[in-house]
């Protein structure tokens, strides 16, 4: 069995995976903890994923869930005892990934800091996180954030973003030669931000933003239609978040004469309805920034793209993401159209996405295994196996791989004993994958051990799947235990009514039950 639930990896970060537990204790606890969750009842959740740590201190995909609801329900002592338990153990890279993420969106900076930190000792030369570092560090600890910073430049040299924020650095600490030498990367004509930065006087000489807001505020008071200075103001609480402020100038900002009004405006008013979470206004602004200049970065893009994405709007989200491929050829952009794709089923326009990549030299490093995917679901099987082939050759640990061509084996009934090696091999990486234990049950089934597959099948016999329903009363079937079939078909297809094939086992099944009663 394989998931294919991309699209909300688009746009935000995967916060847990939802995985069921093979030991009878720790499950029955974890199974309890996601009703709980379900019903927003927090702190019961708490107490029962504490509970399957006790019991399974290997079940890593437990710490994010229990970090999100530490910092959800504000219990930093428990946080903070936590983090030290996962500094101690051995942990992927994945999953710390994770916890880093919830940590720094939660406001525990410093916390998502350390383990960021030891993601970066792992794995030394990951662009993601020394910039996520550099980012962190940049209220924290000026000389860390322009070492991460310098770093990420080593790596990645073309990012104008990261040039960007180093300037500010050096303003911030009175080097303003400096800072000029790192805008010289910049387009100052064409760059959003340094439209602003480039005005007379903007950032001056000083290292003290409040100070020099304050300036600009008294400044104002005296003339209070020098735009240029209001413009600068707002974007200096806008880049300060003091949203609350920002808010006292906002009225005068939107009143700018029209002959003063710029297309840079549109943009910090769009900001500024992003911060306030209105994103239907912040779509109106932004749109009205592209529309009336010559965008030459993707910043404003991917904006629109996240407020269509909040709204729900994920036709516009799809076809704002085709434009920007277009136009900017972004290798992020490429990898979100790719989830886009597979989302919304368009194989071929997928496979062209990764073929593109394959050819380039990305930084994606599981192509291979969505290219063999994408063969699959287009019924290419040769081509898949191939690829998937490819991918676990390259990765023997890649247990989404191993998974996916055992089961793919398994469905078609070929390749047995081969398919329950891989399977076994990707359980042997994630023992407790719900989805990896009905591939190996699948095996079973397909070879006619059905006593087998209905023992693993009892692990997962509560998770609410249509697909494992279908399975288990496919298995209740074969062992000729037609109520109990009946009952997880009736389950399956409440969960997914379209299902042709499986109301004609229920009439099937149905009969083969009345005829039963009859004999008795």
């Amino acid at each position: 069995m394989w998931n294919k639930n991309f699209w909300y990896l688009i746009i935000t970060t995967l916060i847990f995976r939802t995985y069921l537990f093979s030991f009878k204790y720790s499950y029955y606890y974890y199974s309890q903890a996601l009703l709980d969750i379900h019903q927003k009842n927090y702190s019961s959740a708490i107490e029962k994923l504490e509970k399957v740590i006790k019991l399974d201190p290997e079940a890593l995909d437990v710490y994010p869930q229990l970090i999100y609801l530490y910092v959800l329900e504000k219990q930093e002592n428990k946080l903070t005892y936590l983090i030290k338990e996962i500094e101690k153990i051995e942990v992927d890279t994945a999953t710390l990934s994770n916890i880093g993420n919830i940590l720094w969106i939660g406001g525990y900076t410093k916390e998502a800091a350390k383990i960021f930190e030891k993601i970066l000792s792992i794995t030394p030369n990951n662009l993601d996180v020394i910039f996520a570092l550099a980012q962190i560090y940049f209220y924290l600890d000026e000389e860390k954030s322009i070492y991460y910073y310098k770093k990420y430049l080593e790596l990645n040299p073309n990012d104008t973003n990261a040039y960007f924020q180093l300037a500010l650095l050096e303003y911030k600490r009175g080097n303003p030669e400096k800072a000029k030498e790192y805008l010289k990367n910049l387009n100052e004509e064409k760059d959003i931000i340094s439209s602003i930065l480039f005005s007379d006087n903007f950032i001056e000489k000083t290292t003290d933003y409040t100070s020099l807001i304050l300036q600009y505020e008294n400044y104002l008071k005296q003339k209070p239609n020098d735009y240029k200075i209001l413009t600068n103001l707002f974007f200096l609480l806008l880049s300060q978040q003091d949203i609350g402020k920002a808010e006292q100038y906002f009225p005068k900002i939107l009143s700018i004469p029209k002959k003063e009004f710029l297309p840079v405006h549109n943009f910090l008013i769009a900001i500024f309805y992003e911060y306030k979470k209105e994103f239907k206004k912040a779509i109106k602004y932004m749109e009205k920034y592209i529309k009336k200049t010559e965008v030459s970065d993707s910043l404003p893009y991917l904006k629109l793209i996240y407020y269509y994405y909040s709204i729900k709007n994920y036709k516009k989200t799809f076809s704002l993401l085709e434009t920007a491929k277009q136009k900017f050829n972004e290798e992020e952009i490429k990898i979100m159209l790719l989830y886009a794709y597979i989302e919304k089923k368009n194989y071929n326009k997928a496979l062209e996405i990764l073929f593109e990549l394959k050819s380039s030299s990305s930084s994606f490093e599981r192509i291979d295994f969505y290219i063999g995917m994408c063969y699959e679901q287009l019924g290419d099987i040769e081509n898949s196996i191939k690829y998937l082939k490819e991918a676990i050759a390259k990765n023997p640990e890649d247990h989404e791989a191993l998974n996916y061509l055992g089961y793919l084996y398994a469905d078609r009934g070929i390749n047995l004993n081969e398919a329950e090696q891989l399977i076994k091999k990707a359980l042997e990486v994630e023992p407790t994958n719900y989805a990896y234990i009905d591939s190996l049950a699948w095996v079973y089934y397909k070879k006619e051990d059905y006593k087998k597959a209905e023992e693993l099948f009892e692990q997962i016999k509560n998770y609410s799947d249509p697909i494992i329903y279908e399975h288990i009363g496919d298995v209740k079937a074969s062992l000729n235990k037609f109520e109990e079939a009946l009952i997880f078909y009736k389950k399956s297809l409440k969960l997914n009514n379209k299902n042709k094939d499986l109301k004609n086992k229920i009439l099937k099944i149905k009969s083969k039950c009345k005829s039963l009663r009859l004999q008795r």
